[in-house]
């Protein structure tokens, strides 16, 4: 049996509870193909193809995985597990938290115990002799010892399901979808020349774009789609009292609240912390119900349900689908940006 390593994400992306939640562990990038349909393309390179060369032909099923995420000067071990299953591409994990994760194993994975009896709070792990990367073997005796201790005394996680992938819908469809909900017919060329435009943009800027700041991403992005979807200048409010962007129901006027907050992001950054940062601004304003975060290409809604707010739809312009790539209960792009629109 081997030992392995995989990380959960740097920086703003965490995406260990996807991980956990359906009992696979990922890495990229994919979106060059399955491993085993482009073997030339990964293979003989000491680069990132190296350890989707190692992750899809050199793990054996029973082998042990340690989910890791840095912690200061050592490594903390979110989770041990064992690996079920054989090489998976699943075109689901194309875009997770912006990044294409489709080199999948399943997993069977355990998580340190509870404490003080929250499920939000686990007792905390850490380890040396993990290194940087995403996928690597381990050989450090206290990092596999910590693992197997963990493996004994921690809390198996129940994994749900895989779903289907989502189904790709076409910017007609996504049109109709906004005629239908109140869209000018005269206005829809406008939103599909925006969206078009944006699109270009956001492929340059992937290619050529990696000092692009969040300010470009929010004038350049963001707001030509707002604009095009109805929002009148007059009723948006850029950098108000610490938000990126505030809409409001009439013609701002001091003292008004907004109905809708956005949060912009730099690409590629993830979207996480924008969410709870948007959630912090809006207890200010009960009025506010709804929350957008967006990196210009990715966007996410929000909706209030009683003080809490619950995540609605998911749209990445570049990859336009009926539902979020693999959370069910996540609508897609139509309901995202008809929701986007004035009320």
């Amino acid at each position: 049996m081997n030992y392995w390593q995989v990380a959960a994400g740097e920086g703003a992306r965490d995406y260990s509870a996807t991980f956990l939640k359906y009992g696979v562990m990922l890495i990229g990038a994919g979106n060059p193909g399955p491993y085993f349909e482009n073997e030339a393309y990964y293979s003989g390179h000491n680069d990132w193809r190296a350890q989707v060369v190692r992750f899809a032909k050199r793990v054996s099923i029973g082998d042990t995985v340690i989910l890791k995420w840095p912690h200061h000067r050592e490594w903390q071990i979110r989770a041990v597990g064992e690996v079920t299953g054989d090489y998976e591409y699943l075109e689901q994990f194309e875009d997770v938290k912006g990044w294409d994760q489709q080199h999948c194993r399943t997993v069977e994975w355990v998580c340190p115990p509870i404490i003080q009896n929250d499920p939000l709070k686990r007792e905390v792990i850490l380890t040396k002799g993990l290194s940087m990367g995403t996928f690597k073997r381990v050989y450090n005796k206290e990092a596999i010892d910590k693992s197997e201790s963990l493996r004994g005394t921690g809390e198996r996680q129940e994994a749900i399901e895989i779903p289907p992938p989502a189904r790709t819908i076409s910017d007609e469809d996504l049109v109709e979808s906004l005629i239908d909900n109140g869209l000018r017919p005269s206005d829809s060329e406008g939103v599909i020349e925006a969206i078009w435009r944006v699109r270009r943009l956001a492929r340059w800027y992937e290619r050529h774009g990696r000092d692009l700041s969040e300010h470009e991403t929010r004038t350049f992005l963001i707001m030509p789609i707002m604009l095009a979807l109805g929002w009148s200048e007059q009723r948006i409010k850029i950098e108000w009292k610490n938000i990126d962007v505030a809409f409001f129901q009439e013609i701002y006027s001091r003292g008004n609240d907004p109905c809708m907050i956005l949060e912009s992001k730099r690409m590629r950054e993830g979207l996480g912390y924008a969410t709870h940062q948007a959630e912090r601004y809006a207890k200010l304003y009960p009025t506010c119900s709804r929350l957008v975060v967006s990196d210009g290409i990715r966007y996410q809604l929000s909706e209030k349900d009683d003080t809490e707010w619950i995540p609605k739809a998911y749209m990445n312009l570049l990859k336009l689908k009926d539902r979020h790539p693999y959370e069910e209960d996540i609508e897609g792009a139509a309901h995202l940006f008809i929701n986007l629109m004035p009320r």
